[in-house]
Parts: C-alpha cells; sequence; structure tokens
C-alpha cells in the first residue's frame, strides 16, 4: 500500500505525516520511535529512488508489526478487568 501510494499520488510529505501519527497514537516504547526516525531520515536522503520507497515500505511493516491487533488490545483489557475483580485466570 505504502509503494502504491507513493507511486500513484506521490505525496511523500503527507505519507510521513500519516505513518508518524499513527506511531504517536499507539503506546510506543523509545525503541519504535527511534527505527521509525531513522527511516525517515534515510528516505530524506533517498526520496525519490526505488531504494527510498523500500525504506517507507519497512517503517510501515515494522508499524504494522509491532502495533497491537484490536483482538490481542481485548483480550488485554479483558484480562485486566478480570484481574481487577479478583478472578483467577488459569487454574493448575
Amino acid at each position: 500500500m505504502v509503494a502504491s501510494y507513493i507511486h500513484s499520488v506521490g505525496e511523500g510529505e503527507r505519507l510521513l505525516a500519516t505513518m508518524g501519527g499513527l506511531l504517536l497514537r499507539e503506546d510506543r516504547n523509545f525503541h519504535t520511535i527511534q527505527a521509525v526516525e531513522a527511516a525517515f531520515a534515510q528516505h530524506a536522503r533517498l526520496r525519490d529512488t526505488t531504494a527510498g520507497v523500500h525504506v517507507l515500505v519497512a517503517a510501515a511493516r515494522y508499524l504494522v508489526a509491532h502495533s497491537p491487533t484490536m483482538r490481542s488490545q481485548e483480550q488485554t483489557y479483558d484480562t485486566a478487568r478480570r484481574l481487577s475483580r479478583g478472578e483467577i485466570l488459569y487454574e493448575e
């Protein structure tokens, strides 16, 4: 989707802004922020090259791989709710 967007729309700055917004929307740790920041800097140097597009694709894939899914978030909330009620989560 990232490569297709850049090749068809060509609005790299808008894409970077969207990816940055998504990064900050999630509860990210320092290393994830560093990795995406480095990808953006590398893209700036490689801007109109195939390698520059690959850098953004890699950054997007990294963000997707490290973002919680709706299912995992729901499981986390359910576990927290059950613990707050004093429920036993697992029995041996």
